[in-house]
C-alpha cells in the first residue's frame, strides 16, 4: 500500500483546506473541503476529465489545516491561493475579489463596503468576505442596529434615516457626537462577539412578540439568524491587521507536535507543520526550535501560544501571549487540535506503512543483498569552517528509533573541516569501544553522506578486523535522501517506498541530532569566550546560563534581578551586569 493510500485512511471527517504537493515538496494545488477524507480521496479514485487528471499525475503528497466550519475553510482557501499561488489555481491574486467591511475614522463614522483595505488610517477593515453579498448583508444589519451616518456626503436637512431612529443627524445636531460605544460594539461584533448584539435582538424580539407585533418579532428573529449566519462567515480572520503567528503545541512520550498558523493582515496565510524529538524540557526544545524558525522566516508583531516564555520573548523580540477570549483563543485552539492531529496521524502512518518494522528492514536487507539488518547505526558530522567540530550517532533496532543508544562526539584529533579523517575517527572510538567491552555490534552501518564517508569507515574497520556492511545515503541540494551508496554501487530506490522512508527517517534524525550537538557546542563556546573574564564565572555558571538565557544578548540585556533569578549569586550577578554595561 502506498503512503498516499495510508494518509488518505486517517483523514478526518471534518471540514478543511487542504494542499496538494509535488515532488519538490511544492503547493501546486489549495482547496475546500466540508469532509476532508471524501474530497481528498475523491482525486485518487475514480475517473477525472484531463486537467484533474494532470494535477493528480503530479501530486506526491498532500497537507491540511482542519477548521471549524467549511466557510472558515473557503476564506482560508483564498488567503493560500494568494500567498502560494499554486500552477493548479486560478489566479485570485487581487485584492478586489475579495470585499471587506470598514468602520471609517471620520468624525461622523459609517459603515462601507470596501476592496481596498491597505489604508490603514481611514478606517478599520473586517473581512474578507466570501463574496460582496454577505459583506452587504452584514452592512445593511449593523446599520439598522447602530445609528451610524448613512449618507456619503452630509445633507442639509435630516433624513428618513434619521426618522427611523437609524441615524443621529449631524446634519441638523450640530454639537459633537460620541460614537465611542457605537464604535466599540460594532468592532466587538465584527470581531465574532455577538453576545451585546443577540441580547438586544432578543429582547426586542421578546418585547414585540408580547406585544402581538408577530410581524415586527418574525423581523428581529430573522435578524438574530443573520447575526449568527454572519459572525460565523468572520472567525477565520482578526480584523486589526496585526501580523500575528499562533503555535500550537501537542507533546506525548518523546516528540512533540507544532502546528504555526501565520497570520499577516488579520487572515491566515500559512500552515507550517513539525514534528521534533523530545530531548530536554518542552520549553527549551520549543524556545529552540522557534529561535531557528525565525531565523529563516520573517517575523510577526505578536506570538501567540500556550506557555509563558519571557526568555524567548527577549531571543525573538516580539511580544507572546496567550489569548484567553474571542477569535484569537480560537485560531490558538485550530493551532491545538492540529498540532495533535498530525502526530497521531504521524503515528498511525508510522505504525501501519512507513515502518512496518520487520518487513521493511526485511526489505532494506534483499535491496543490499544482505541478511535483515535488525540493528542499524547511523552517523553523520557537524562543525563551522572547522570549528566546534562533533558527530553524531543514532541507532534504529527492528526498524524503529532506540535513543537510549544514540551517541554523542567531540572531534578531538582533527584540525579544520576535514570530514574524511572525522570520520575514521568517530567509527574507530565507536567500534573499538564495543570491541573492548564485547558490545552489540550493528548488522549494517549507514554514514549520512556518499562515497567519501562509506571510505572512511571502511579503511577504518578493516583496521580493527570488523567486518561490516557499510552504506552512504546520497543527498540532493536540499540535503533529502535520493540514493544508497553501496558496494562502490549507487542504487535506486522508490522514493515513495517503505525503504525510502526508513533510509530518509534515519538520514534526517541523525542529521538532526548532529546539527543539535553542534549548536549547543558553538553556542557554549561563544558564551565561554565572551563570559571568560568575568570573576565567578566558571563552566558550570557558564551551563546555567546558557540553559536559562538562551542568547548572548538576552544576558546583556539582563537585569540583575533577572541574573539573580538564573542562579547566579548576587555578587555575581552584579559583576556580569556590570561587565556588559561598563563604558569601557
Amino acid at each position: 500500500m502506498s503512503f498516499i493510500e495510508e494518509k488518505l485512511k486517517l483523514l478526518p471527517e471534518q471540514p478543511g483546506c487542504y494542499q496538494m504537493r509535488d515532488e519538490n515538496n511544492e503547493i501546486i494545488y489549495v482547496g475546500k473541503a466540508k469532509n476532508l477524507k471524501n474530497r481528498v480521496k475523491s482525486y485518487f479514485h475514480g475517473a477525472h476529465n484531463l486537467k484533474t487528471t494532470k494535477l493528480v499525475s503530479e501530486i506526491r503528497d498532500f497537507t491540511y489545516v482542519i477548521t471549524s466550519s467549511e466557510l472558515e475553510a473557503f476564506v482560508l482557501e483564498i488567503n493560500m491561493i494568494k500567498e502560494y499561488d499554486p500552477k493548479y489555481n486560478i489566479m485570485l491574486t487581487d485584492d478586489k475579489t475579495y470585499p471587506y467591511v470598514a468602520l471609517t475614522n471620520e468624525i461622523h463614522p459609517r459603515l462601507i463596503v470596501t476592496r481596498n483595505p491597505r489604508k490603514k488610517n481611514q478606517a478599520r477593515y473586517f473581512g474578507p468576505y466570501p463574496n460582496v453579498g454577505a459583506a452587504r448583508q452584514t452592512v445593511d444589519l449593523l446599520n439598522r442596529i447602530y445609528p451610524l451616518r448613512k449618507c456619503r456626503q452630509i445633507p442639509q436637512k435630516e433624513c428618513l434615516y434619521y426618522h427611523m431612529h437609524q441615524c443621529l443627524a449631524p446634519c441638523i445636531f450640530k454639537e459633537p457626537i460620541d460614537y465611542t460605544e457605537y464604535r466599540n460594539k460594532i468592532s466587538a461584533f465584527l470581531n465574532g462577539d455577538a453576545k451585546e448584539v443577540l441580547k438586544q435582538l432578543n429582547e426586542s424580539m421578546t418585547t414585540a412578540s408580547e406585544a402581538l407585533e408577530f410581524e415586527k418579532a418574525k423581523e428581529y428573529r430573522d435578524m438574530i439568524r443573520s447575526v449568527e449566519d454572519t459572525i460565523a462567515k468572520q472567525k477565520i480572520s482578526i480584523n486589526d491587521l496585526t501580523s500575528r503567528d499562533y503555535v500550537g503545541i501537542y507533546s506525548d512520550e518523546d516528540e512533540i507536535s507544532m502546528d504555526i498558523i501565520i497570520t499577516r493582515q488579520g487572515n491566515i496565510v500559512q500552515n507550517h507543520q513539525t514534528i521534533l524529538n523530545q530531548y530536554g524540557s518542552l520549553e527549551e526544545e520549543v524556545s529552540n526550535y522557534l529561535v531557528q524558525f525565525y531565523d529563516l522566516n520573517d517575523k510577526p508583531k505578536e506570538l501567540c501560544m500556550r506557555f509563558d516564555s519571557s526568555l524567548l520573548a527577549e531571543a525573538l523580540g516580539i511580544e507572546i501571549t496567550e489569548p484567553k477570549l474571542g477569535k484569537k483563543k480560537e485560531i490558538l485552539e485550530m493551532a491545538d487540535r492540529n498540532a495533535r492531529f498530525n502526530l497521531e496521524n504521524r503515528r498511525s502512518i508510522y505504525k501501519n506503512q512507513v515502518l512496518k518494522k520487520w518487513e521493511t528492514v526485511e526489505a532494506l536487507g534483499q535491496l543490499l543483498n544482505l541478511p535483515t539488518p535488525r540493528r542499524i547505526e547511523a552517523f553523520d558530522n557537524s562543525n563551522l569552517f572547522g570549528e566546534y567540530p562533533v558527530s553524531a550517532m543514532v541507532c534504529y533496532i527492528d526498524g524503529k528509533a532506540a535513543p537510549k543508544e544514540f551517541r554523542k562526539y567531540h572531534i578531538k584529533t582533527v584540525q579544520g573541516a576535514n570530514d574524511y579523517e572525522s570520520m575514521k575517527e568517530v567509527i574507530y572510538r565507536r567500534y573499538l569501544r564495543l570491541v573492548l567491552e564485547n558490545g552489540k555490534f550493528p548488522d549494517l552501518i549507514l554514514m549520512d553522506g556518499g562515497q567519501i564517508q562509506v571510505h572512511a569507515a571502511l579503511e577504518t574497520l578493516e583496521t580493527l578486523h570488523l567486518n561490516i556492511p557499510v552504506a552512504g545515503i546520497q543527498k540532493d541540494d536540499h540535503h533529502k535522501a535520493v540514493k544508497i551508496f553501496f558496494r562502490e554501487e549507487l542504487l535506486e530506490v522508490d522514493r515513495h517506498s517503505p525503504v525510502f522512508l526508513l533510509i530518509s527517517d534515519i538520514s534526517q534524525k541523525v542529521h538532526d541530532f548532529a546539527i543539535r550537538f553542534f549548536r549547543s557546542n558553538k553556542a557554549k563556546g561563544l558564551f565561554s569566550s565572551i563570559l571568560d573574564p568575568i570573576d565567578g564565572i566558571g563552566p558550570k555558571r557558564k551551563e546555567q546560563l546558557l540553559k536559562y538565557f538562551v542568547t548572548i544578548d538576552a544576558i546583556k540585556n539582563a537585569s540583575v534581578s533577572q541574573l539573580e533569578q538564573s542562579g547566579m549569586p548576587p555578587s555575581v550577578a552584579t559583576a556580569i551586569y556590570r561587565y556588559f554595561h561598563s563604558e569601557n
